[in-house]
């Protein structure tokens, strides 16, 4: 009887101790399985979300050729072709280096052989074109010139015997030195000119480029397959997601 007693003690202890163990403990069993947490219990029965599938997406030709056009190279970074997109943004950069460099010496040169005219040669600077000092290089002064100028009629290109037009070199010798300098500087701006060409250039074929560079990401955005498998309920059985991936 004794015995009997103590047992329905014990049992009566064992209960109430069971009692009193917070609900929290016993609500929900938690199984992680990367990168989900499945939560096994009655009020969480909902699903985990799929695995998220990255999408390319769609590149335009249009707005890869006006950037291209407008800066070489930035339709190629527009269309993900990023090293052929460095190659025409170094290549502009070194045109236009290029090309004031050119410019800084021919304005430079110019203005050596304009200052040496008027000093040796009494040269009227004001409102002289190009081919004026071209005359000045070829011959001594003015009325050697237009004697030339006559005897092929030429009256076009004849100069007034004014002091507007005039000059006359103290010798040959500075005026040899005088067409040097004009024709490095003429050396220089015709350079310049051919260096500019090239930098339209660059940007005619860096917009075709990256009109092509958007055809061929197009061309693997389309031709891109993506499978999901997935297996488990995702409640009383982990979710194992496989996915596959092919690129043509």
């Amino acid at each position: 009887m004794k015995t009997s007693f103590l047992y329905l003690v014990l049992f009566c202890c064992a209960i109430t101790t069971f009692a009193g163990t917070p609900a929290s403990k016993f609500d929900s069993t938690f199984i992680e399985v990367s990168p989900y947490l499945f939560a096994l219990n009655d009020q969480d029965d909902v699903l985990p979300a799929p695995l998220q599938k990255q999408q390319l997406a769609p590149k335009n030709r249009g707005k890869a050729l006006f950037l291209s056009l407008l800066v070489p190279g930035l339709g190629q970074y527009y269309a993900e072709a990023r090293t052929k997109g460095a190659v025409f943004l170094g290549m502009e950069i070194g045109l236009w280096l290029t090309y004031s460099g050119f410019k800084a010496y021919g304005n430079w040169r110019q203005n050596d052989y304009e200052t040496f005219a008027a000093s040796h040669a009494g040269v009227n600077l004001t409102g002289k074109d190009h081919t004026y000092f071209i005359d000045v290089g070829n011959f001594d002064n003015i009325y050697e010139h237009n004697e030339y100028r006559l005897r092929q009629r030429y009256f076009y290109k004849y100069y007034q015997d004014t002091e507007f037009w005039y000059w006359d070199w103290d010798s040959k010798a500075n005026m040899e030195k005088f067409d040097q300098l004009r024709v490095s500087a003429d050396t220089a701006n015709n350079r310049a000119q051919f260096v500019l060409g090239m930098i339209v250039a660059n940007h005619l074929i860096s917009a075709i480029d990256a009109v092509w560079s958007v055809h061929k990401y197009e061309t693997k955005r389309l031709s891109h397959i993506d499978w999901d498998i997935q297996v488990g309920d995702g409640l009383l059985q982990p979710t194992v997601n496989v996915s596959l991936s092919v690129d043509f």
